[in-house]
């Protein structure tokens, strides 16, 4: 099925882009609306409630009939990828806020339209009021609230495409387009992953705010791990060969002991020669791991 969603994102960002050589974007101009931008709002507003209705129903959505885009598909789409916690990176060259990390998922405002007081998305407070009492609403017309329609957009659109990055041998990410082809705005990425020893993957601290994390290919990390337990395997089986330790298990109890049995029985000198040879005859592939980028769904 086409994209029908990312070519209209592009054009609106287009817009916002010729709006910046109308208006110099810094902290200053936040407050600056106009019907030009309201506009701009509603455009990317409309875009919002029928592409999150979308993303509802192809990851799990069962409500039927009225989908609401907020208190139904957006919610459960931010249970499902905490999309609360994800940042977004103004990153335009044409752009000056000194706020330039965004979370536009974050529920940050009291509502001033219908239920005044609860809180809602910035973006959303200014659509509502935009789309219901436009005459008297025209201050959320502005830059500020742009940029947060954006944001969110940007976010729903990064999720419709599910694109992975494929990166070869780069586990630190340099060659991932943080963009993702957006003139506006930047992703974060969580990159140089950590494993267990089983393999598992070990969410880093900024993980949750992420919307992409580099991974090991799963081809490549089935033969880095493979490799990783021939070489345990070996390991384990050249220690309880050693006549030190075979010595000292037939003489001590060891049943209630907690610590490197071998280091402490062999000495660091001979542990590591042992360890030495199990890795030479049974080598730890690290060289053949590969690396792509994958889209964080919350599901590691």
């Amino acid at each position: 099925m086409s994209n029908i969603y990312w070519p209209v994102f592009r054009n609106l960002e287009k817009s916002v882009d010729d709006l910046a050589f109308s208006i110099h974007i810094d902290d200053t101009q936040m407050g600056v609306y106009s019907s030009r931008i309201t506009d701009l709002i509603l455009r990317a507003a409309a875009e919002i409630e029928s592409l999150s209705k979308d993303l509802y129903r192809a990851n799990g959505g069962t409500k039927n009939g009225d989908v609401r885009f907020d208190d139904d598909a957006i919610k459960h789409l931010k249970n499902l990828w905490l999309l609360e916690d994800k940042k977004v990176v103004i990153s335009s060259p044409h752009c000056f806020q000194s706020n330039r990390v965004l979370m536009p998922f974050l529920k940050n405002e009291a509502r001033t339209s219908s239920a005044a007081g609860k809180l809602t998305y910035s973006w959303n407070n200014a659509y509502q009021n935009l789309k219901h009492d436009r005459g008297n609403s025209m201050k959320f017309g502005s830059i500020r609230y742009l940029f947060d329609i954006m944001a969110a957009l940007f976010v729903l659109n990064v999720y419709h495409r599910n694109e992975t990055i494929e990166l070869g041998k780069d586990q630190a990410g340099l060659s991932f387009p943080n963009n993702l082809g957006s003139s506006l705005f930047s992703v974060e990425l969580s990159a140089n992953p950590s494993h267990g020893p089983q393999g598992e993957f070990i969410r880093k601290s900024d993980f949750v705010s992420s919307i992409y994390y580099v991974d090991w290919t799963p081809q490549s990390g089935k033969v880095f791990q493979d490799s990783v337990d021939a070489f345990n395997k070996e390991n384990i089986a050249s220690f309880m060969k050693h006549p030190k330790l075979i010595d000292y298990l037939s003489n001590n109890d060891v049943s209630n002991y907690t610590g490197n049995l071998a280091w402490d029985v062999l000495g660091q000198d001979e542990y590591l020669r042992v360890v030495r040879q199990s890795m030479n005859r049974c080598p730890v592939v690290v060289e053949k791991l590969e690396y792509h980028a994958l889209l964080n769904k919350n599901s590691v």
